[in-house]
């Protein structure tokens, strides 16, 4: 079962309290397609399509592939995560400026939060 590359996918997941809309929306796939995916229906997951599942759980392909070592970062929850998608696809020069208004929101809610 460790080889079980749907089923790494899915403990991965499950993990990290995502839902499949989730890591779906996250990876761009449909549901339904990273539904088959997780339940073994499709039984060759191409490696595009395995890099942008193990990129938006925060793991890499090799412990999918395995179901070894997968590691994931606790701090990059799915709203994190999309988030970070949001700002990669901006271009440049508009997610820089708005990175920065984000993290001076923050810093301004962190010292009235004191």
């Amino acid at each position: 079962m460790k080889n079980n590359v749907g089923g790494n996918i899915a403990r991965e997941r499950h993990n990290q309290h995502m839902t499949q809309e989730q890591l779906a929306e996250l990876s761009d796939l449909t549901i339904n397609y990273l539904s088959k995916i997780e339940r073994g229906t499709i039984k060759q997951v191409g490696a595009n399509t395995l890099f942008r599942i193990s990129k938006a759980l925060g793991v890499t392909m090799d412990s999918l592939m395995t179901g070894n070592d997968i590691r994931s970062s606790e701090e990059f929850n799915p709203n994190l995560r999309q988030l970070i998608k949001f700002l990669n696809g901006l271009e440049t020069t508009q997610s820089e400026q708005l990175s920065k208004r984000l993290l001076e929101v923050l810093k301004i809610t962190q010292k009235t939060n004191k």
